[in-house]
C-alpha cells in the first residue's frame, strides 16, 4: 500500500513540474549531439545545458561543450540564449547562440561561439526532440556545420515559485 502511495505522490509531483512549454518562469534541461564523417574523419559535438526563461519564448544558460577533432578534443564552458518563435504547443522553432571559454589537447585556453537553428517538437507538454543546424567556432582555425538532435525537458520550479 505505501509504494502505491508513494507512486501516486511521485506522479502528482511530475505532473505538477512538468506541465510547461516555453513560458516565463520555466525551467530548461537537455542537450543536443551531432556527429559529422567529412574527408575521412569524424567530429563529434555534445553540448549539455540548463536554461531558465526569462521572458515567454526566450531563455538563457548554462552550457558545456565536448567537441571531438581530428586530432584532439576542445571542452569548454559557457553561456547561451534560446528563442522559440512560430509554432503551438506541438512545436516550435527556435534560434540559439551562445559564447564559450575552455580548452583541449594541443591548443592553449581558447573562446569559441555556437550558433544555430532548428525546430523543437514538443511530445507532450514538458518534452521535446529538437532536430537542428549547429555552426560551432573554436578560436581561429576550427568550426564545424552539423545537424544534430537532441531533447529538452521544460519544467517549473520545484516549490512552484516562479521568478517575475
Amino acid at each position: 500500500m505505501a509504494k502505491i502511495f508513494y507512486l501516486f505522490l511521485f506522479v502528482l509531483i511530475f505532473d505538477n513540474l512538468l506541465s510547461a512549454q516555453t513560458e516565463k518562469g520555466t525551467w530548461l534541461l537537455g542537450g543536443n549531439a551531432a556527429y559529422q564523417r567529412s574527408h575521412g574523419s569524424g567530429t563529434l559535438n555534445i553540448n549539455p545545458s540548463i536554461g531558465y526563461f526569462l521572458l515567454n519564448n526566450f531563455a538563457a544558460g548554462a552550457q558545456l561543450n565536448f567537441l571531438g577533432i581530428k586530432g584532439g578534443s576542445f571542452v569548454s564552458v559557457g553561456f547561451f540564449g534560446k528563442y522559440y518563435f512560430l509554432g503551438d504547443e506541438r512545436g516550435r522553432f527556435y534560434a540559439t547562440g551562445g559564447l564559450n571559454v575552455g580548452g583541449g589537447s594541443g591548443s592553449k585556453f581558447d573562446t569559441g561561439f555556437t550558433l544555430g537553428a532548428g525546430y523543437a517538437h514538443f511530445l507532450n507538454e514538458s518534452i521535446s526532440i529538437d532536430i537542428g543546424t549547429l555552426y560551432n567556432k573554436v578560436g581561429a582555425n576550427n568550426s564545424i556545420f552539423s545537424i544534430g538532435a537532441g531533447f529538452q525537458i521544460h519544467f517549473s520550479s520545484l516549490h512552484g515559485s516562479r521568478l517575475d
